[in-house]
């Protein structure tokens, strides 16, 4: 009987095991932080963020915007591309120049649709952007929508 104790105590033991390092896989995986975000993501679509986001720390706003616009049919409307740049500068003016931005999550729609939000990390307060990428047979990498503000608690809450 001592046998049949210690045997079931050894298989136990290992099933414990094996459920700790299943759980650890999982945990790696997980798309809580900024570089596991970024290293999930696709790489042109992390270029394409890093480009327009080192154009907005080097305070070229309109070419940022523009080149992240790039066939994008946002970039035939004046009036929302002219907007994004207002209020653009409105909150450099409230929270300070951009300093970087930080992805906080992503969702996809298969393989050809994602939506990304990040922060935008200003010197006094962060802004939330939300920007969707659509993979066109045609057209290849576009914005389809973006999202602009400053309610960036809604991340955490």
């Amino acid at each position: 009987m001592g046998i049949k104790k210690i045997l079931l105590a050894v298989i136990l033991l290992s099933i414990s095991v094996i459920s700790v390092n299943a759980q650890d896989g999982g945990a790696l995986q997980s798309r809580t932080n900024d570089n596991n975000l970024r290293f999930a993501l696709p790489s042109d679509i992390k270029t394409k963020l890093d480009n327009f986001f080192n154009d907005l720390v080097a305070k070229k706003y309109k070419k940022g915007l523009e080149d992240l616009l790039i066939s994008s049919p946002l970039s035939k409307k004046d009036e929302d591309f002219a907007n994004i740049l207002k209020e653009l500068a409105k909150s450099i003016e409230y929270y300070g120049d951009i300093k970087g931005y930080e992805i906080v999550d992503f969702k996809t729609a298969g393989t050809s649709y994602y939506k990304v939000k990040m922060l935008g990390l200003h010197q006094k307060f962060p802004t939330r952007w939300e920007i969707n990428f659509y993979r066109s047979p045609d057209l290849g990498l576009i914005v389809t929508n973006i999202k602009y503000d400053d309610i960036s608690n809604i991340y955490i809450d």
